[in-house]
């Protein structure tokens, strides 16, 4: 499963929870705005793997977000997308004094985040 299926398999994961639980989802990951889901702003990281001890990568926007907003912003972690049935897919939620503790304890880092367009990668010198 790549990067992309991962992470739109984690968020139709997280959307049909949040509708079990009576709440309305929508999808906007493609404006770069948390996921609406009144009263909760969600966050979905995906990995393909266990999360247990992984870094959790949060964009500068996500921190000032939970921060400005710690009662309603949730981070919804959804692990082990890689299993062949699903069976092992867990979801860990992170919102409030947790994550906001997570937070505090990281250390701000600068990361680029370029798009490797089609064509650039066709381009780009291939090692062999």
């Amino acid at each position: 499963m790549g990067n992309r299926q991962t992470e739109q398999s984690a968020i139709e994961h997280v959307m049909a929870l949040e509708r079990a639980a009576g709440r309305e989802p929508e999808d906007v990951h493609s404006t770069g705005l948390p996921y609406a889901s009144p009263p909760r702003k969600i966050e979905v990281k995906a990995f393909s793997r266990s999360a247990r001890s992984e870094a959790l990568p949060l964009e500068d926007r996500q921190v000032n977000e939970a921060k400005a907003d710690p009662d309603h912003y949730y981070v919804y972690v959804v692990d082990n997308l890689a299993g062949s049935d699903g069976a092992e897919v867990g979801v860990r939620m992170l919102h409030g004094d947790v994550l906001l503790a997570m937070i505090k304890r990281s250390k701000p880092q600068i990361t680029y985040w370029p798009t490797f367009k089609a064509a650039e990668y066709d381009q780009a010198e291939q090692l062999l």
